[in-house]
């Protein structure tokens, strides 16, 4: 049995790349978040959305030796990122995702 190739559907690939979007902003946001507790700078975590008890919160975890976001997190958003990109590869090129 021959199957005809299947054209690529532009709203898979705009809601693919719409999340790949929102998970790398999301991992920048964490990356600048870790940098910024590292510097103790409250102002640079204000002015990217965190609320003050939040920001006492991130500050708390450096204080007992932790990242404000852990390694496994960035990791594990890391994943998803790499994974949501394969599949954008292959919506792109007609395959059902």
């Amino acid at each position: 049995m021959i199957f005809a190739p299947t054209p690529p559907d532009p709203d898979v690939i705009s809601q693919v790349e719409s999340e790949i979007r929102r998970l790398d902003d999301a991992q920048q946001m964490m990356l600048d978040a870790n940098e910024a507790v590292v510097r103790d700078d409250e102002k640079t975590l204000e002015s990217m959305g965190f609320e003050d008890d939040h920001i006492a919160d991130l500050l708390k975890r450096k204080e007992s030796g932790r990242a404000a976001f852990p390694d496994y997190a960035i990791r594990n958003n890391q994943e998803a990122i790499d994974h949501l990109k394969g599949l954008l590869e292959k919506a792109k090129r007609g395959i059902a995702i």
